[in-house]
């Protein structure tokens, strides 16, 4: 009795071991199941984050930006005018003065000289001076009634087309144009009479000084070519 007392111990204590280390397997496993489970996620998200990241590489960006300053600089000269299209390179005939015509009406002139033409002060809508806005200084343009009949030359290098202006003479004038050229109008002044029907009514008028020199020049339409002054009366 005493016997089998001893070996019902015996196997109760094993039971015990057995079942303590089946416990310990247990809780092993699960601890492993976790911590596979937490390396699953992890490597999930960064598995999220890498296709995200491919994603935004793959799709295009587009950017908007405002203009350098040398871009807008060069829309800027764009948009500006170069100046007004009556230089001092112009020259002057009995068909007016570079791109400006005898007979233009002041919106044409405006649109031929490339610049606004500013009134000068005095005369009346009936006749009146104009010069060119930022034009070569000593050039006045005379309308009459809104129309172009004069171009005076008071100061600067304009010539006519064959290269008489401010300076040249009398006798040069003369000996380069022969019987063309008659006294006046008036006592100070030398004028080219053209003899082709189309400019029969214009002249080139050139006003000397006691010396023979020339002191200014025009040329337009008669009558109102005449007066050394116009838009006085």
């Amino acid at each position: 009795m005493h016997q089998l007392d001893s070996r019902l111990g015996i196997t109760a204590a094993r039971w015990r071991v057995v079942a303590a280390a089946a416990a310990v397997a247990l809780l092993v496993s699960a601890c492993g199941l976790l911590s596979d489970d937490e390396t699953d996620a992890t490597t999930t998200t960064a598995a999220a984050d890498g296709a995200m990241t491919e994603t935004e590489a793959d799709s295009p960006t587009v950017v908007t930006a405002a203009p350098t300053t040398t871009e807008a600089g060069d829309a800027m000269a764009e948009d500006e005018p170069d100046g007004p299209d009556v230089t001092v390179e112009s020259k002057l005939s009995t068909a007016g003065l570079g791109p400006v015509q005898i007979g233009h009406s002041l919106d044409d002139a405006r649109t031929a000289a490339g610049a606004l033409l500013i009134a000068v002060p005095g005369g009346s809508d009936a006749c009146r001076y104009y010069t060119v806005q930022n034009g070569p200084e000593g050039v006045r343009f005379l309308a009459v009634n809104a129309e172009i009949v004069r171009v005076d030359i008071e100061a600067g290098p304009i010539t006519t087309i064959s290269g008489y202006g401010i300076g040249s003479t009398r006798s040069e004038i003369i000996e380069a144009f022969g019987d063309r050229i008659e006294d006046g109008p008036g006592l100070s002044a030398i004028q080219y009479v053209p003899v082709d029907a189309p400019d029969i009514d214009k002249r080139v008028v050139w006003e000397v000084d006691e010396a023979g020199a020339v002191i200014s020049l025009r040329a337009g339409r008669l009558p109102h070519i005449e007066p050394r002054v116009a838009c006085t009366g």
